[in-house]
């Protein structure tokens, strides 16, 4: 039996087709600008103005305040086009996704102070605690550090991850705050995902209403659905999480696009048993298993949000051997993404390490994005091996 106020799974697949569509269209303009967002280690004012314009930092916003409400399995579609033409565009939409969900859990008088006057605000977040917490009247007070916020220098709203005290037990959650409250420190310089912006919030004793907290708690057990019955339940924190490896099966696509057209156009062995490097059966070898391992990278990621999507419509939360099976499925298919750039970058040989070849931006991004924590996949396939022997987990709200 489906939820009484489920979405239409087929109509939403028809929408999603259609922000598909305009994300491979998208994704020719945050191409074009790709170097500069990676040279200024934040999204190319062009790119930023075409994504907002497209609607696809409102990818997650409710539809009643203007948004586009997207499933998962949009959400990583997306992604993935995008990632095709830059990846750190793509990644900013991901957590944008994310950051809104999260956002869309919280009361109505709160979704409306985000979302009325700009239903194309872009949120962000970290979401592991940090910061000093305290209790006040009325709300908490935060002061600290919360590093690597992909977007930061670009958002409206920021979700600062902490742990306060409830009734004397640690609860873990995001607290809400403009972004204008918080100092962004330039701490963003890494190898790869170098255009993400992902810098750190400072606040010093930033007052937030009660009313802009949210437990990770009350996430899991729907709290999003019982404040607003007409939305789809949050999976958490799947829904979150997977748009990501939508951007490293992106990163992998593209690899892919480059190398076959490089090889096919007459590329010159430096073997001297083939005179192009398209008649060597090692590379013809390397070029089959990088395209299946994205093949088997798409199949996981696109049935584990589809999976998620059925569950959020029907309003119900999937039991813990099936979470557990969805993590994994999301940190298989990056892993899977990140060996098949390895496997390409083999074929393609020392000159896509230059700085200004196309493979070595992707070698480095998808190096970066694959070892992020949420999909790490020591961890999932730890969890869901316990699960599957029967083993006890810790007490947890994030599986």
């Amino acid at each position: 039996m489906t939820h009484p106020n489920s979405r239409d799974l087929l109509s939403q697949g028809v929408a999603g087709a259609q922000l598909v569509r305009v994300a491979r269209e998208v994704a020719s303009v945050v191409s074009s600008h790709a170097e500069q967002t990676e040279q200024q280690r934040t999204p190319a004012e062009p790119s930023l103005k075409a994504l907002r314009e497209a609607g696809l930092f409102a990818l997650g916003t409710p539809r009643c305040y203007g948004g586009r409400g997207a499933g998962v399995r949009t959400a990583v579609d997306v992604c993935a086009e995008l990632a095709a033409g830059c990846a750190s565009s793509s990644w900013l939409v991901g957590i944008a996704y994310g950051a809104a969900l999260f956002a869309s859990q919280l009361p109505d008088e709160v979704r409306t102070a985000i979302w009325t006057s700009d239903p194309d605000a872009l949120l962000c977040g970290a979401a592991n605690p940090s910061g000093a917490v305290t209790a006040v009247p009325g709300g908490l007070q935060l002061s600290g550090r919360w590093p690597w916020i992909s977007g930061i220098d670009h958002a409206a709203w920021v979700l600062l991850g902490i742990v306060r005290e409830d009734r004397g037990r640690p609860e873990r959650g995001l607290a809400l705050v403009p972004a204008s409250a918080l100092t962004a420190a330039d701490t963003w310089h890494m190898a790869g995902m170098r255009g993400t912006g992902s810098h750190t919030a400072l606040a010093q004793q930033l007052f937030v209403p009660d009313e802009q907290f949210v437990s990770f708690a009350e996430i899991a057990e729907g709290i999003g659905i019982q404040r607003h019955p007409d939305e789809a339940r949050v999976v958490f924190p799947l829904s979150i999480n997977l748009p990501l490896v939508g951007t490293g099966v992106g990163i992998a696509r593209s690899a892919l696009e480059l190398v076959v057209r490089d090889l096919a156009g007459g590329k010159r062995s430096v073997s001297p048993l083939h005179s192009h490097t398209a008649e060597a059966a090692p590379h013809q070898l390397n070029v089959a298993q990088a395209a299946t391992l994205i093949d088997t990278a798409t199949l996981h990621v696109r049935r584990a949000a589809d999976e998620i999507d059925e569950a959020a419509c029907a309003g119900r939360r999937p039991d813990l051997e099936t979470r557990a099976r969805l993590r994994m499925d999301g940190s298989h298919a990056m892993r899977c993404a990140r060996e098949a750039v390895s496997l390409l970058l083999d074929t393609a040989g020392a000159s896509s390490f230059s700085d200004d070849s196309p493979l070595q931006r992707a070698w480095r991004d998808i190096g970066t994005a694959s070892r992020h924590a949420a999909l790490s996949v020591e961890t999932s396939r730890e969890l869901y091996g316990r699960v599957l022997l029967g083993r006890p987990l810790p007490h947890t709200d994030v599986v």
